[in-house]
This record gives C-alpha cells, sequence and structure tokens, in this order.
C-alpha cells in the first residue's frame, strides 16, 4: 500500500488517503481542498446539530466526516465501506478528528445478506461487487448486509439523510430496504451516473416506492423536482429523492422546491407576471447590483452610454432576474424561477447575438442553474472569439464568469481582467479536476499565472500537475 497522507478541508475536517497523486481523492483534495462535489457543500448547510445519516459507499470519508462534523456530537453517522485498507484509512481520519458519533461498518449493502466478491479497482471510488463471474483483476471477499437488517441492527428509527455511491449496486441495496425506506423519510442522495453508464433507471425505482427526485441547483442550494423527460446536464452525477412528508419539512426551510410551485411554463401569464415585477424592482436593477461591484462601477458610464442605444433591453431583465435569485429573502420557488427565466433569456440572446458579454453573464447564470455543460460551452466560445478578435468587448451590463472576480478591480489591464476570469472558470468546471484533463491543462494555467490574477486554486493546479508529471516546479520557471 501507498505511504499516507492527512489532507485538511475547507470546512476544518481531517482525511487520511494515500499519498499518491495518481489516485482521484488524495489528488483533488489537495487540488480544491474539498470534493469537487456541488452535493457536499449543500450538506453543510442543510444538515443540523443532531440529525442522522447514514453514508453507503463511504470510501474515505469525505462526506462521512463532513457529515459527522455538521451534524456535532449530539449527532450519528453511520458509514459503510466494503475495501479494507479503504475502510482502515476511514477509521484512522475518524480517529484523527476525535469523532466518536460515527460508526463504521466494514460491509457492503445489497439485497440480501452474505459475501461477495469486490473487483478492487486502481481507484477505490470505482470497486464493484461482482456476481456469477470472476474477477478479471484483483478483489476481496466481503461481507454484505441489507437495509432491513442493519435498521434492526442499530434501532434506526429517525433517520434525516441517507447518500448511496454504490457503483451500481443502488437497485439491490432498494430491495434489501423495502422496510427501511417504508417506514423512514429521509433525504436520499444517489448517484445517477456510474463510469459512462447514466442510470436513469433509479428515477423511475425511487418513484415506485414513493420517492420524488430533485436535483440541486448549485447557485441557490436549493433542490427542484428533476425532469426525467428532459435530457440532463452532461455533467450531472447525483440525485435526491424524498417522500412527500420530507419534501414539505425542506420546503419550509426554504431549500425544496415542491413540484408545481417552480415556473416551468414560460407561457403561463401568472408567472410571467411575477418575474417581469421583479425585473422592475429598483433594488435588482444593475446599477444598485452590478453597478457597485469594483468593475461595474469602472464600466458603469460605458455601459449607459449603450444603454442609451435602447437595444440591451432583454439584457438588463435577464441580469435583473439573476439578482432577484440571489435574494435569500424571498421564497424558495421565486428564486428558482427568477434564475430559470434568466438563463432562458441569456441563453436564447447568445443564439441570437452572442456578444462577449451577454456569454460571459450566460456562463455565470448557465452554472447557477446547473447547466454547466451550457456554461462550458459559453466559456469555450468566448475564450475562441477573445483570443480570436485580439479585443475585449464589454460595452454591455454583464456577469463577470467567476464570481471571485466580483472583488478584483480591472483598472487598466480589464482585458487581463476578462481573460483571467473566463480562463479561470473554464479550467474550472470543464473537467471535475485537473486530475482528469492532465497535460492538456498546462498552458491554460500556465496563461492564468502569466496574467498574475489567478486564484489559489489555479496555482495549485499548476503545482501538482508539474509534480504529477515530473515537470520542473513552476516556481522556477524561467
Amino acid at each position: 500500500m501507498n505511504s499516507k497522507t492527512t489532507l485538511t478541508l475547507v470546512d476544518g475536517v481531517k482525511v487520511i488517503v494515500p499519498d499518491s497523486l495518481e489516485l482521484i481523492t488524495p489528488y483533488v483534495l489537495r487540488e480544491q481542498e474539498d470534493w469537487f462535489e456541488d452535493e457536499i457543500k449543500f450538506l453543510r448547510r442543510l444538515l443540523l446539530p443532531g440529525e442522522k445519516a447514514i453514508d453507503i459507499g463511504a470510501n474515505y470519508g469525505v462526506y462521512t466526516l463532513s457529515i459527522a462534523q455538521t451534524v456535532g456530537v449530539t449527532g450519528n453517522v453511520w458509514a459503510f465501506e466494503p475495501t479494507t485498507t479503504t475502510a482502515n484509512l476511514l477509521a484512522e481520519g475518524i480517529a484523527a478528528n476525535g469523532f466518536t458519533q460515527v460508526f463504521l461498518e466494514k460491509s457492503a449493502l445489497s439485497s440480501v445478506k452474505g459475501t461477495a466478491e469486490l473487483a478492487l479497482k486502481q481507484h477505490s471510488e470505482m470497486n464493484t461487487l461482482i456476481r456469477g463471474k470472476p474477477s478479471p483483476g484483483a478483489s476481496e471477499t466481503v461481507p454484505v448486509v441489507t437495509l432491513d437488517d442493519r435498521m434492526e441492527t442499530y434501532g434506526w428509527r429517525d433517520i434525516d439523510f441517507v447518500k448511496i455511491d454504490a457503483e451500481g449496486e443502488e437497485t439491490n441495496i432498494l430491495l434489501g430496504g423495502k422496510r427501511f425506506f417504508a417506514t423512514l423519510s429521509p433525504l436520499v442522495q444517489y448517484e445517477i451516473k456510474a463510469g459512462d453508464d447514466l442510470h436513469m433507471e433509479l428515477v423511475q425505482a425511487f418513484k415506485a416506492i414513493g420517492y420524488d427526485s430533485y436535483r440541486l441547483i448549485p447557485g441557490l442550494d436549493v433542490l427542484v423536482p428533476f425532469k426525467a423527460d428532459l435530457p440532463p446536464d452532461g455533467f450531472l452525477l447525483n440525485l435526491f429523492c424524498c417522500k412527500p412528508d420530507c419534501a414539505a419539512r425542506l420546503a419550509a426551510r426554504n431549500t425544496l422546491v415542491n413540484a408545481g410551485a417552480d415556473f416551468p411554463d414560460t407561457r403561463d401569464g401568472r408567472r410571467k407576471g411575477a418575474r417581469d415585477d421583479l425585473t422592475r424592482r429598483d433594488s435588482y436593477d444593475w446599477r444598485n447590483t452590478l453597478g457597485r461591484l469594483p468593475y461595474g462601477r469602472q464600466l458603469s458610464h460605458l455601459w449607459e452610454q449603450t444603454l442609451a442605444i435602447g437595444r440591451s433591453d432583454e439584457v438588463v431583465s435577464a441580469l435583473a432576474l439573476y439578482a432577484g435569485s440571489r435574494d435569500s429573502s424571498l421564497p424558495a420557488a421565486e428564486r428558482f424561477g427568477a434564475l430559470e427565466a434568466s438563463f432562458l433569456r441569456l441563453r436564447a440572446l447568445c443564439e441570437e447575438q452572442p456578444t462577449q458579454s451577454r456569454l460571459a453573464s450566460l456562463a455565470r447564470v448557465a452554472r447557477d442553474y446547473g447547466a454547466r455543460s451550457v456554461a462550458v460551452g459559453a466559456l469555450a466560445r468566448l475564450s475562441d472569439t477573445i483570443f480570436r478578435q485580439r479585443q475585449i468587448d464589454v460595452r454591455e451590463p454583464f456577469l463577470v464568469p467567476g464570481e471571485r472576480f466580483d472583488a478584483i478591480t480591472p483598472g487598466e489591464g480589464i482585458g487581463n481582467w476578462v481573460l483571467s476570469a473566463v480562463l479561470e472558470e473554464f479550467e474550472r468546471n470543464a473537467a471535475f479536476s485537473s486530475f482528469y484533463t492532465g497535460m492538456a491543462a498546462k498552458g491554460r494555467l500556465e496563461t492564468i499565472r502569466d496574467l498574475g490574477l489567478g486564484g489559489p486554486e489555479m496555482q495549485r493546479r499548476l503545482s501538482l500537475l508539474c509534480a504529477r508529471f515530473g515537470l520542473p516546479s513552476p516556481e522556477t520557471v524561467n
């Protein structure tokens, strides 16, 4: 086994992992100081002290340990991880954080109790149970339990959250948890994409036992109904699901939009009227939002000149809707409706006239809306336009693609400021990590470095890439 190292996440949790840049988890945690999924950030805000959670497929414990930190000593977390070496590191992580509220069981979950062969992959996140055929590589025999059995063993009566990340074993886990899911009413996070396979059948499997599925809106930290009849975003990995009583509880906390409460039909006159009302509020006008940011103060005079021509009304409306979606005092349904309307308007505008400023705004809004593929496409088109035209067009009010740049004053180097924001967001969003892009990211990361406005994560990415591929440290490159 590789040597091990302790890495600290943004929430202060210590995770013990193999000390290798050739493995996904240790690389990502070094790079981002967190896991790359939006869901883990959402759960840190959603879960409350004293609540109880189950982590099925805990791996090294990124979710387990962060959840334990969130629910505190009055809560509980039950973690299931069958791989011996991985579970042993998780046990060390539990001890390193001093958590007494975590119970670790070195078992897999499925439809029936017994034992099974677990195929061991290079990346422990991809270990899978195998049946009816020999493992093509390394494997180990592991105990298998069911949710129903463990509900009796542990006396589960009020579980608040369950995470299921079992590399294709989800359907069998449901079969082995019929009584669990019927008796209890947790919020469930389940992996819908394993490898290249999208398991849409899980939406119907959960629906059959009374659990409706929702997707996370990352820019709002709100769950909205998942529409299985529409093509999912290419970056979608996980969904949430719950029964109506759990949905009602979360809706009361303004973190879930029930079916029928959102704004899915742009032809609905009442809903359109509500959105139009948001665009007329002075507090959401760009002059009171973007105009108060450093770059807005610098560009507001130019923007006013452009708006005087009278061709940017839809842009101004889309920006006001986005500002309304950021207002946490509004109901979740209204915020989501505003964000969706902003996204749809900007996407339509960019289809008609893809100016640089409109593409920048679309990238920001699309990422917040959870349309990451659209955001990446807008960023790619925007960067290509900038390099091809060798100039920056900032005549219309716009959202800078990366929120970090809201606080940075462009000054005379506004071209470098825009390009840095575009490249940094493309680097962050075009793949879950530079682990996957490898050397293809080197030139982009060096450009970000040379522009002088890159954030700490971009510096870490370049350093990790150089270390992984045996290149000179970027600090010593002439």
